[in-house]
């Protein structure tokens, strides 16, 4: 049976080689014509000679060049150097450096994917990760037909698998830049050209990586639509989809509309989008706009952020998101999926193209219909990834009714904003223009050290169609934010609160507080930001205290057996602190059980942390291994009239508390 089997594999590997040696005489012959017709073209100061079968070109890293900065992508396969070219007056240059096959190398790289192009089945359930699962089947292949792979060794093993992963699983020629997290956008302007790049660093400079074939080209670009799950072709010659990551893809197929060739453009997103923590750490805003923010956010308060193309309106809209109430219900709409954010209640809606032809739009779902259906959720926030067109008009209807929302838009200025609002498509009557409650104009822009980099420039309050308060201003000289005048809002939310404006101001300052201290202790990561977000929704009064913006006094302490009290006569009684005893968690969750047990009375978290001289913040980690043992359960609690949580002794956990009290008797 083993031999029938090896048998079966040798044919199946003759088969596939096969159709390589015996090639027809046509084919031969046009392979002979292919060597006479070669081109020639000059790029950067180089001759550049290709046939029709060269697809893609990287341009050679030259002795002359000076490299000013490189990094690894993917070590030790792939690597990434700038240099200057003095061939295009010192122009910096992006090259990409991948790990170079050998011609053997190369053969079974192309046989490995024509196998598993054949034998390759697919996975047993869709949950199953794709690029591990033809990974796993590409070395079970490695193994299978080991015998034909001979003179081999591991070193070149790992560059096969690694090219089979960049070419399968990975984008191909523009993989490494895919990876390389210092880029954000990647544009191909057509064949012959070199894709350009933006870099954080260096920002927009042309790549080494340029596509020779229209044909080649035409099929990448089919490729990354489908990747995407969009369809593009003659008849649909323009995609606008997100690739997995959550990039944003834009390109064109053929040459109809584009006569240079099939164009693309990879807008990249971070996988977890900036904190705002990260925001204020790179300077994009300081900690009182974004504690000013933060609280009209939990106020309903409405917010549009402008800015031009790549200002990073979404980026600053996503992490503003992480302000809001846990409670609080959120309804996205979007063309392109782009934002993320660290809620649970949260319904996201995405717009549908017609896939009709000509001028019927069957099928259709634009913003319009999504934002007027969001209204049926019921929602407190509706966010718009950017408002465009008629569907602003539904927007501003649904704030006056209540509704809090916030979006990007496209303007350089508060004024062009009112302008685009007022007309058509977009519709929106003067009297509905104060439902804007706060304007943040974010931009690309240089610094007075040199560079550029995104600042909020201007934050203002609308007060009333052209009345607008600037509040936050941005010092293009010291690179400092300033405050220019009083909050007009703030005097509508002590009327609407019943809350002294002083009050108001001081909660903004402790607000600062809790986010300078997490700017001190390296909160920067979303999560780690939402969770603290979070529990001071919970739990206001002990993040303050954490993080210094509420002064802590020491608190009474009950004295222990064995401690000694002096009293004196007509004085307050001296106790001398306990000494501080360290309890592994067992033993903490065992005191919590024994505490609730003693009290025969529910208690909530407050009571429990005090008795047992326990952080409050700390205590929710045993609290919760309890819940998932089942050994206590959620029950309601009074204290001074308001209902809170509590927690009691399931049967379960009063078995054990009185097995562990008996044995202990005895």
């Amino acid at each position: 049976m083993a031999n029938k089997a090896e048998e079966k594999d040798e044919k199946i590997w003759n088969k596939i080689s096969l159709k390589k040696k015996k090639m027809p005489e046509k084919v031969k012959k046009k392979e002979e014509e292919l060597v006479i017709k070669r081109k020639l073209i000059e790029y950067w100061g180089i001759e550049i000679e290709y046939t029709d079968e060269d697809v893609v070109y990287f341009i050679p890293l030259k002795p002359e060049y000076k490299v000013v900065d490189e990094y690894w992508v993917v070590e030790p396969f792939a690597k990434v150097k700038i240099a200057s070219i003095p061939q295009l007056g010192g122009q910096l240059a992006y090259f990409v450096e991948e790990v170079q096959l050998t011609p053997q190398e190369k053969k079974v790289v192309e046989k490995l994917i024509d196998i598993l192009s054949v034998e390759m089945k697919p996975p047993a359930t869709i949950e199953e990760d794709v690029k591990n699962y033809v990974l796993k089947e590409a070395r079970r292949l490695l193994d299978k037909y080991k015998k034909a792979f001979r003179g081999l060794t591991e070193e070149s093993w790992d560059k096969i698998i690694y090219y089979v992963e960049r070419d399968l699983l990975g984008y191909g020629p523009i993989n490494v830049m895919m990876l390389d997290p210092m880029l954000e956008d990647i544009s191909c302007n057509g064949v012959e050209k070199s894709i350009y790049v933006w870099h954080r660093k260096y920002e927009s400079i042309p790549s080494n990586v340029m596509f020779l074939s229209h044909d080649y080209l035409r099929e990448f670009i089919v490729k990354l639509a489908h990747v995407a799950g969009k369809h593009v072709s003659t008849a649909f010659p323009v995609v606008d989809a997100r690739l997995p990551g959550g990039h944003r893809l834009a390109a064109t197929y053929g040459e109809e509309i584009s006569p240079r060739g099939s164009t693309f453009t990879i807008r990249k997103f971070r996988e977890k989008p900036f904190s705002i923590i990260e925001l204020i750490e790179s300077g994009t805003l300081d900690p009182w706009t974004a504690a000013y923010l933060w609280l009209m956010l939990e106020h309903r308060m409405t917010v549009i952020v402008i800015g031009g193309t790549a200002a990073g309106k979404t980026t600053l809209l996503n992490a503003l998101l992480n302000f809001i109430k846990p409670s609080y219900k959120l309804v996205t709409i979007e063309e392109t999926p782009e934002i993320n954010i660290e809620h649970e209640n949260w319904v996201q809606l995405v717009s549908r193209e017609s896939y009709g032809l000509g001028e019927t739009k069957t099928g259709e779902i634009d913003l319009y219909e999504l934002v007027r259906i969001s209204l049926r959720y019921r929602p407190d926030y509706i966010i718009v990834g950017e408002i465009r067109g008629r569907e602003a008009f539904v927007l501003f209807q649904a704030m006056a009714t209540g509704h809090g929302g916030l979006s990007t838009f496209h303007a350089d200025s508060l004024e062009n904003v009112v302008r685009r609002l007022m007309s058509s498509p977009m519709n929106v009557s003067e009297p509905y223009i104060p439902l804007m409650n706060i304007v943040v104009h974010i931009e690309r822009t240089p610094l007075p050290g040199g560079g550029f980099a995104r600042r909020v420039k201007t934050v203002w309050e609308i007060k009333d169609f052209g009345e607008y308060i600037e509040i936050i201003k941005w010092n293009p000289l010291t690179d400092k934010y300033e405050r220019v005048n009083d909050s007009y809002l703030l005097t509508l939310l002590s009327l609407r609160t019943g809350t002294p404006i002083h009050k108001l101001k001081e909660e903004i300052e402790d607000r600062e507080k809790i986010i300078k201290w997490m700017l001190e202790n390296k909160i920067r990561d979303v999560s780690d930001v939402s969770k603290i977000i979070t529990k001071f929704y919970m739990f206001p009064e002990e993040v303050k205290k954490m993080a210094g913006a509420i002064p802590v006094y020491p608190t009474k302490t009950t004295p222990t057996v064995g401690t000694k009290t002096t009293v004196k006569p007509k004085k307050i009684k001296v106790v001398a602190a306990p000494t501080k005893v360290e309890y592994t968690e067992d033993e903490i969750q065992k005191r919590i059980l024994e505490l609730i047990y003693q009290e025969e009375v529910p208690l909530d978290y407050k009571t429990i942390a005090k008795r047992l001289n326990i952080d409050p913040l700390g205590i929710w980690s045993h609290i919760r291994e309890l819940n998932k043992k089942k050994l206590i359960k959620n029950t309601v609690v009074y204290s001074g009239g308001a209902p809170i949580l509590g927690f009691e002794l399931t049967e379960e956990g009063r078995r054990l508390i009185e097995k562990e009290l008996k044995g202990g008797k005895e």
